[in-house]
């Protein structure tokens, strides 16, 4: 038994020497996407584009708030002195006002989820093809990204930076084209 465990220590300390002398060759970088997708150019904009669509949103909300808040105070005062079907009336008209609040809000929070998604997509494109530009030029064979795992590193192997510079030159030229385009 102790001459198997000898034998196995042995190829196995041969298996690890080996891999480690192979990867030496290797060029390996770190990048961290959500240091890019927030401070991009292009990740500030659609950022800014989802914050004045969530006050567009959060405003009809409060209005339909206030709609229900109003009713509710409305019965309550005249609960005594409305008749049964009066009251029941206004109850419903209240229970009606609840439900489209309660719809809005989900319609609103399934499309903030869904324009964040997509906007996150469009700027997640720029930055695959400026990490592709990164990668090509520095011949690397293994990106990491940041999040993943990645405990330390030397700051030597970050392209972050690198690939954000690249990410906010390519958004330049495409906004300069969007507002010319619109025939000014």
């Amino acid at each position: 038994m102790g001459k198997a465990k000898h034998l196995v220590l042995a190829i196995l300390g041969a298996v690890l020497l080996a891999g480690t002398s192979r990867a030496e060759g290797i060029r390996v970088a770190v990048i961290d996407v959500n240091k890019i997708l927030n401070e991009s150019e292009a990740g500030q904009a659609a950022k800014k584009k989802m914050e004045a669509r969530f006050e567009e949103l959060k405003k009809t909300i409060e209005a339909k708030q206030e709609e229900a808040r109003k009713l509710k105070e409305e019965i309550d005062k005249q609960k005594v002195v409305l008749g049964k079907e009066k009251l029941k009336e206004k109850e419903d008209a209240l229970q009606a006002k609840v439900n489209e609040l309660r719809q809005l809000t989900q319609e609103g929070e399934k499309e903030m989820q869904a324009r964040q998604g997509e906007m996150t997509r469009e700027v997640l494109k720029v930055v695959e093809t400026q990490l592709d530009t990164v990668v090509k030029a520095e011949k690397l064979d293994l990106v990491l990204e940041r999040s993943a795992g990645v405990v330390h590193f030397a700051e030597s192997l970050d392209i972050t930076r690198r690939v954000l510079d690249l990410v906010n030159k390519e958004g330049k030229p495409a906004d300069a084209r969007k507002e010319g385009g619109g025939g000014k």
